[in-house]
């Protein structure tokens, strides 16, 4: 498997003491790593099919959420929530869903 693109991986870090006070804020980690990214249909056992993305890292990574190769800092429309993490032997795979798939019954 070729890890040829790029993905980053964003944390959120609690630093402060106080994590109740007004004035807190967490901390923003981001991580770039080569990634294999892969977007599929994945269907699920009721008979929902998604259309989601699969961002595949070498190594084990903890991420609150991912850019991929449009992501800028300052924007977060470019930021892709994560719906699930699959650990596998030195590997880790991110699964975020796009949209739901619906047929149209004619």
């Amino acid at each position: 498997m070729r890890y040829d693109q790029t993905a980053y991986l964003i944390k959120n870090v609690t630093t402060e003491s106080d994590p109740d006070s007004l004035n807190f804020e967490p901390q923003t980690t981001v991580t770039k790593v080569k990634a294999n990214i892969k977007r599929t249909n994945l269907t699920l056992a009721n008979g929902e099919m998604y259309d989601a993305t699969i961002v595949r890292v070498f190594g084990e990574y903890d991420a609150d959420s991912i850019g991929l190769a449009d992501y800028d800092s300052d924007d977060d429309s470019t930021v892709h929530k994560i719906q699930k993490v699959g650990r596998h032997f030195n590997r880790t795979d991110f699964y975020i869903v796009n949209s739901e798939v619906i047929f149209n019954a004619k």
